[in-house]
């Protein structure tokens, strides 16, 4: 077991160097590298594990997908999200099975085998859309969208999968109440199981106190919902995205509770569990442990791979990829034209839908049994491989090729309007800083820099007046500073290799100019991503000192 640890920790090690230098995405190296491993050392406790493997970490993998969500950007998103991960999964289901069982004279399957088949490569894989994305500068709501849909979708195929296809493959007659009271017992009873969970993680964090035990607490809450849903044979991902929520929501809302007059039980809400610092380093230290279980899933996989039963199944295979394409195209376009959306987003959608190990986990569980077990196990594993390798190079492309319509379109979020590229990359005529969009882009090539060279960099926010603004110029900014905006009100400046001393220095110099205005300060540290920055000077900007860093 050693050797096959020290393995995964060296492909995963290879593979990240490799990402960040060649900027090809982490999971297609692993891939590739793991499937060469695999001539060289013995690594098929991976693969005769793989179902147990792939329960372990899925919890682990969706922490910081769930905790990076927005509650205000998803609750005003909702119905397209529903559609998405929902609706648009029961129609392609529908629309898949009809199509095939027209068309399909080799096998003569049923509708139910036809069900089991298609359900699976519904589940699409958040990590790898949101590895894909990170590396691009996109609007939040199509990123959302992408996110929102894959991790939700999850769970409606799951619920398709073992608590309609497979009853009707084992012999169960279910009439349509007996599939609704199924459905709703399903989702009510996971939902209940991860706002108990959720609580209990949240109360079991407040009295961990210490960080080593306040994040474990995090991991303990999240695999305890999926275990007790999955033990009674109900939707572990949704009661796993459940408890987190509850968990965000009760920590979010720390010290604002009206309780004043009730027990001290609840009264307890009101105390805080951890500062802000602590959590943003929970987040962080969340990201990086996720990496590690999404890269074990797919180094797993690889242990799966039978290439004879490629070749054997290779029309299939490309038929089922095919059709599953089209027919995602076409259930995205439809929102995207009833929104009024770019059609560019039609085909990034279409081409975030990318299947993971979920799928698999699905077919895996298929009993000995089943006919067909094996052709199905083949077309949804080289279905998979094709989406992470095809729907990557081409999305990686087209991305590249649209990214100045994307960030237009990122302008438009933020209401600024500008006819093309070079409009956008103007200044502000009145103050001469740059838009939100630009700045927010700037903030991430500093980083990109910042961890190249291992320097530090501070961002200096702030609101003012226009007329106070035409004053910053007597601060003499360097070259390598840039001065903007965050948001419509707030303006910020980008100090290049400063320190946090040297920060609260300009700082003071610019509270001389700004007088009475609060002076918020976020301290670029290593391993930061622009979000968690953008969240930290949040976070300074609502504090009530004059000045106030944070770190």
């Amino acid at each position: 077991m050693l050797e096959v640890f020290t393995v995964i920790l060296t492909l995963i090690l290879i593979s990240k160097y490799l990402e960040d230098t060649l900027k090809i995405p982490f999971v297609l190296i692993v891939i590739i590298l793991s499937y060469t491993a695999n001539h060289f050392f013995d690594l098929s406790i991976l693969g005769d594990n793989f179902e147990a493997i792939m329960y372990m970490m899925l919890p682990i993998i969706l922490i910081p997908d769930v905790l990076g969500l927005s509650r205000s950007e998803l609750k005003e998103n909702l119905p397209d999200i529903f559609y998405l991960a929902v609706v648009a999964v029961i129609i392609s289901i529908v629309l898949a099975v009809g199509v095939t069982y027209f068309v399909e004279t080799k096998y003569n399957l049923t509708l139910f085998e036809l069900l089991i088949l298609f359900t699976p490569l519904m589940a699409t894989d958040v990590v790898s859309v949101g590895a894909i994305f990170s590396k691009f500068k996109l609007p939040q709501k199509l990123k959302l969208y992408a996110e929102g849909e894959s991790l939700f979708n999850d769970i409606t195929a799951m619920i398709i999968f073992f608590f309609i296809a497979i009853p009707f493959i084992a012999g169960e007659e279910l009439s349509a109440a007996d599939l609704l009271n199924t459905t709703i017992y399903t989702i009510l009873v996971s939902i209940i199981i991860g706002i108990v969970v959720g609580l209990l993680g949240y109360y079991s964090f407040k009295i961990a106190r210490e960080s080593f035990s306040q994040f474990i607490s995090i991991y303990v809450m999240a695999s305890l919902s999926f275990l007790i849903a999955e033990k009674i044979e109900l939707s572990g991902i949704l009661a796993v995205v459940i408890s987190i929520l509850i968990f965000k929501y009760l920590f979010d809302k720390e010290g604002h509770h009206k309780l004043k007059n009730y027990s001290a039980i609840f009264q307890h809400l009101n105390t805080p569990s951890s500062n802000d610092l602590s959590f943003r380093a929970y987040k962080k230290e969340a990201y990086f442990v996720a990496l590690f279980a999404n890269a074990v899933i797919f180094i797993a996989i690889t242990n799966v791979i039978n290439i004879e039963l490629f070749f054997k199944y290779q029309t299939e295979i490309l038929y089922t990829f095919a059709l599953t394409t089209l027919i995602r195209y076409i259930v995205v376009y439809l929102l995207i034209r009833y929104r009024d959306l770019s059609l560019t987003w039609s085909n990034i959608l279409t081409l975030s839908g990318m299947k993971g190990g979920l799928a698999l986990i699905m077919i895996v569980s298929l009993s000995d049994t089943f006919v067909y077990k094996e052709m199905f196990m083949a077309i949804i594993l080289g279905v998979v491989i094709l989406s992470i390798f095809v729907y990557t190079a081409f999305l990686m492309v087209y991305l590249y090729l649209k990214k100045d319509a994307m960030l237009l379109d990122t302008a438009k979020e933020h209401h600024i309007i500008s006819k093309d590229i070079h409009e956008l990359l103007a200044k502000e005529k009145e103050t001469g800083a740059y838009n939100e969009v630009i700045f927010e882009d700037l903030v991430e090539k500093e980083i990109s820099k910042a961890e190249r060279y291992s320097f530090l960099f501070s961002i200096v926010a702030f609101k003012s007046d226009k007329k106070t603004l035409k004053r910053i110029e007597v601060l003499h900014l360097r070259a390598s500073d840039y001065f903007g905006k965050v948001d419509r009100e707030t303006y910020a400046i980008l100090l290049s290799h400063t320190s946090i001393e040297d920060s609260l220095i300009f700082a003071k110099k610019l509270k001389g100019i700004i007088k009475h205005q609060h002076i918020a300060i976020s301290q670029y540290m290593p391993g930061d991503s622009v979000e968690l920055i953008y969240d930290k000077l949040d976070v300074a900007l609502k504090d009530k000192k004059e000045i106030d860093i944070e770190v």
